[in-house]
């Protein structure tokens, strides 16, 4: 089944929805790519942020009846939806002792979808609790980033969860500190380092982020020459311009820098 067939399928499971769920007309095609390998498999789904129901019933259409979809809310009544044949457990997304007692009962998930409060704190605790608890190969996603920049949801000051998420995928670089011991910042952070250890990519879509957890992966990278006996050639990178005057990419804010590079001596 192609691409524009799964999400086209989701928009139909989508609307089909006995119950109200409102999205985002770009959410479906990255719900596409990110999901899209469970369709008709048995796997395990979760949301956080149920409110009317929709979603419930549009995952369980859409991913199939082997899915087992697990639906959090702070608000009692959510209960109601298994009656429907979902598994519901009411709880703050924000408190880590709630997540760690929950995943105890839930187990492995392949799928985690934060769809909740949208405060940066709750975002930054559900993807960090995730993360500690994720199967072998899962995604987390949190969605409604936009919150990030919004004047009633800005408590967080300049610790947006869009910030976190940035700064999150200079982990994936940061492994191959060991390789340039002499050239890289110091110190490392090896506790962070450690939590992210088995997210292998993180992906940006209009309003969610992706992390794409692999607890197989060696995400340590290493070095390699595939001729061990060939002469390394001339080096010219620092040969041309040294500096380039850019527009730095803020959308709320025109900045036009000049960005120095190394001149070859």
């Amino acid at each position: 089944m192609t691409q524009t067939n799964n999400t086209q399928d989701l928009i139909n499971s989508w609307k089909n929805s006995p119950f109200p769920s409102t999205k985002l007309t770009t959410y479906f095609q990255a719900y596409t790519e990110l999901f899209a390998h469970l369709r008709f498999k048995k796997c395990v789904f979760v949301e956080t942020g149920v409110l009317g129901g929709g979603s419930l019933f549009m995952w369980r259409d859409w991913l199939g009846p082997e899915a087992r979809i697990i639906g959090i809310d702070l608000n009692p009544q959510a209960l109601k939806w298994k009656d429907y044949g979902f598994e519901i457990y009411i709880g703050d997304q924000g408190d880590p002792n709630f997540w760690r007692d929950t995943y105890k009962q839930i187990g492995v998930f392949d799928a985690m979808l934060d769809d909740g409060g949208h405060q940066s704190f709750q975002q930054v605790v559900t993807l960090v609790e995730a993360i500690k608890h994720a199967g072998p190969q899962s995604i987390v996603a949190i969605e409604d980033t936009h919150t990030s920049f919004m004047k009633d949801f800005a408590a967080h000051g300049t610790h947006t969860f869009l910030n976190y998420a940035k700064t999150c995928t200079d982990i994936l670089t940061a492994r191959g500190h060991s390789m340039y011991p002499n050239r890289m910042a110091q110190p490392i952070n090896n506790e962070i380092l450690e939590l992210f250890k088995h997210v292998y990519s993180i992906q940006f879509y209009t309003s969610i982020v992706g992390f794409k957890v692999n607890t197989d992966l060696n995400t340590t990278p290493k070095s390699q020459w595939n001729h061990n006996n060939a002469p390394m050639p001339q080096d010219y990178r620092s040969k041309g311009n040294s500096s380039a005057e850019i527009i730095w990419p803020d959308p709320y804010g025109v900045n036009k820098i000049n960005i120095q590079g190394t001149k070859d001596n």
